[in-house]
């Protein structure tokens, strides 16, 4: 199961620059993309991770580059492209959870990056907006070849929104394939009942095995993380807490994930005992606790220091 060479994370999605509202006014702002906010908490952590994506020529990709350099997330894989950046709007409702609406103009020619060199061992986090683009897809089925190829492991996280509803038949057959190239799918209950209709983790756990992944981690917001494997099927509670927002809670919980994975060096999914899913599952939890608890997307310097002692 363990491997002394797993080296490196990658991660691929969209990037925008986020602006949090709150009763009319604007209350935080801040880089944000599901895997970049996912990126972010590991590089604070000290995991090497390499962030994958497309930006404009702006002074928001600036500020977004500059930012990840700081946080230690590799930025040698943004495709920079002539023009503006996207901007993602998130209002607050009174508990706090986000609707979204997103700005963007992108050109024809998109993610026109190198392939990474993967090596086994690495893994490689991908999902949100980017992967269900068709513009994408060719450029992205070839990373994730090639990363499959070479026995990476590969985190799905299909991070549906409500914006792409009215399109889901158009790209049913890209997050079919994209489940089918995965090795863990991370999917929330709000995904999987858009996507499938599925009301239960083990409607979701059919849904997903059908296409091709038999290993899911369904979480269900204050209800608790669902565990499904073919040797495991296990449910976690998680804390009671006040929540200030939940916009980075999915991907702080992937991050979390990750860096189980990558720190306990795990290769063979299949052969993780449930003591160890227990370890990675409650890590990923606390990692998604901590972030609720504030207007940023990503684990504070504070919390990954105090990783860093423990480790």
């Amino acid at each position: 199961m363990a491997d002394d060479n797993i080296s490196h994370v990658y991660t691929i999605s969209e990037t925008f620059y986020d602006i949090l509202f709150k009763e009319g006014k604007t209350i935080a702002s801040c880089p944000g993309g599901a895997m970049l906010n996912s990126s972010v908490s590991l590089g604070r952590t000290g995991v090497p991770v390499s962030f994958i994506s497309e930006l404009g020529q702006d002074n928001i990709s600036s500020l977004i580059t500059e930012f990840l350099q700081k946080n230690g997330v590799s930025t040698d894989y943004l495709f920079l492209y002539n023009g503006k950046s996207p901007l993602s709007l998130a209002f607050l409702n009174e508990r706090n959870d986000a609707s979204y609406e997103f700005y963007e103009d992108f050109p024809e020619k998109r993610l026109d990056i190198e392939i990474p060199q993967f090596e086994p061992g690495d893994i490689l986090m991908f999902g949100s907006i980017m992967t269900l683009k068709p513009e994408i897809r060719a450029g992205l089925k070839n990373i994730l070849i090639s990363a499959k190829d070479t026995g990476t492991t590969l985190y799905y996280d299909p991070n549906f929104r409500d914006s792409l509803s009215s399109s889901l038949e158009e790209i049913k057959s890209m997050i079919s394939e994209n489940i089918k190239f995965a090795d863990i799918v991370r999917a929330s209950n709000e995904d999987m009942k858009m996507i499938a209709g599925c009301n239960t983790p083990d409607e979701a756990y059919d849904f997903i095995c059908e296409k091709g992944c038999d290993i899911l981690i369904y979480t269900a917001n204050s209800r608790g993380v669902y565990l499904r494997t073919p040797s495991y099927s296990k449910q976690y509670t998680v804390p009671e807490i006040e929540t200030v927002s939940t916009v980075g809670a999915g991907d702080t919980f992937n991050a979390g994930i990750a860096y189980m994975l990558h720190h306990r060096k795990i290769t063979d999914l299949y052969t993780v005992s449930e003591s160890e899913w227990d370890e990675i599952i409650n890590n990923a939890i606390e990692f998604a606790t901590h972030v609720c608890m504030s207007t940023d997307n990503y684990i504070s310097s504070d919390f990954a220091d105090r990783l860093k002692k423990i480790q």
